[in-house]
């Protein structure tokens, strides 16, 4: 029988072999390597018939590519038709159903100006011009109040902003997203020609309420849990372009011959900064295909100018990459394979534009 010195002897000895092998452990665990994320990305698309059927389920070839993907998430950042397309509810429907099929119930759809603001044009020659405020309540009821393929059903913890149901919010492994309705057409304030132009610009006003609460409330639940390690904002206008614009901000008080983004964009850097994590925003809008870092003063934070808009038909994978310190994001093209050019700048277009494909006739 074990003498009670030896017991000790041996209960110690035991302790010490089983914090060694906790401590081995924990050190094995601390090298695995943190989880790849990886998502979709459309925009501004289809502008054109070749352009549709690159999107019809299940022959078309970005539909292909999609469904060999599997993503977890796509996201449509707006514009689904050319501005000049008819704004008919039988085109809405069909392209809200031609969007669910790509990606079923995983999808996330945020408004473009085509969408909306722009269907009251003279200038774009329609066949039939639309109220945009009405065109506006057509869209919220297809896509986020009746919603009936359900776009996002199977998208965990998808919450829609109380009051403002565009706007959503919702985690995908260790990043927190967020689409915002920032249109085109300077936030929809500019060329209103058939709404009645007070209420256009009390809308306006209201998405500049409610986006900017939206972004106060992401970054405070990104900042309060430590599991977070990433951001990424959707919306369809590139906020980025009218950076240098001279007109002042645009507000309750100036509502006109102001720059509808400037708050919304100088919000988000500063939010930016205070979060010191990586945070990608996404948008259409303008022609450049390119990803960057739009601000040097401000190193993490990165923007997808997507791909689309008649210059680069292609969808896009996004994979983030949380121990790539220098690089957390990539964009890769889901038909060409490559990189999206680093480049935001119009010179850009032309080289791109050499390398496509013709560009086919416009859906009508």
């Amino acid at each position: 029988m074990m003498s009670f010195f030896n017991r000790i002897v041996f209960f110690a000895l035991l302790s010490l072999c089983s914090a060694t092998i906790l401590a081995d452990d924990s050190s094995l665990s601390s090298v695995i390597p943190k989880k790849q994320t990886q998502f979709a990305v459309i925009s501004d698309i289809p502008y054109s018939d070749s352009e549709y059927a690159t999107l019809e389920h299940p022959d078309g070839v970005i539909a292909k590519a999609i469904k060999a993907l599997n993503p977890p998430l796509l996201i449509h950042l707006g514009d689904f038709k050319i501005a000049r397309a008819s704004c008919s509810n039988e085109l809405f429907e069909d392209h809200y159903r031609q969007i669910a099929q790509l990606n079923p119930y995983k999808t996330v759809y945020t408004p473009g100006d085509n969408d909306w603001t722009d269907c009251d044009r003279l200038t774009l020659n329609f066949s039939k011009r639309y109220d945009e405020l009405e065109r506006l309540e057509f869209l919220r009821q297809l896509f986020f109040i009746r919603d009936e393929l359900q776009l996002s059903k199977d998208i965990a913890g998808f919450t829609r902003q109380p009051g403002f149901i565009e706007n959503a919010t919702w985690q995908l492994d260790n990043i927190l997203f967020a689409t915002l309705h920032l249109p085109g057409t300077n936030n929809g304030r500019n060329q209103i020609e058939r709404s009645d132009k007070g209420k256009a610009l009390d809308g306006a006003d209201q998405r500049d309420q409610y986006n900017a609460e939206w972004v106060i409330k992401l970054f405070q639940k990104a900042q309060s849990n430590a599991s977070i390690e990433a951001v990424v904002i959707a919306f369809h206008a590139d906020i980025y372009e009218y950076e240098n614009d001279k007109n002042p901000a645009c507000s309750k008080e100036v509502r006109v011959n102001c720059n509808g983004y400037q708050k919304i964009r100088e919000l988000i850097k500063a939010q930016t900064l205070q979060f010191k994590k990586p945070v990608l925003t996404m948008h259409g809008d303008s022609l450049p295909y390119c990803f960057d870092q739009p601000d040097e003063k401000i190193p993490n934070l990165w923007r997808l100018n997507a791909a689309g808009d008649r210059v680069y038909m292609d969808a896009s994978q996004v994979t983030f990459d949380p121990a790539n310190k220098t690089m957390p994001f990539t964009i890769t093209g889901l038909l060409d394979q490559k990189p999206a050019p680093s480049s935001c700048g119009l010179g850009s277009i032309f080289t791109e534009l050499f390398t496509l494909s013709p560009t086919h006739s416009e859906k009508p």
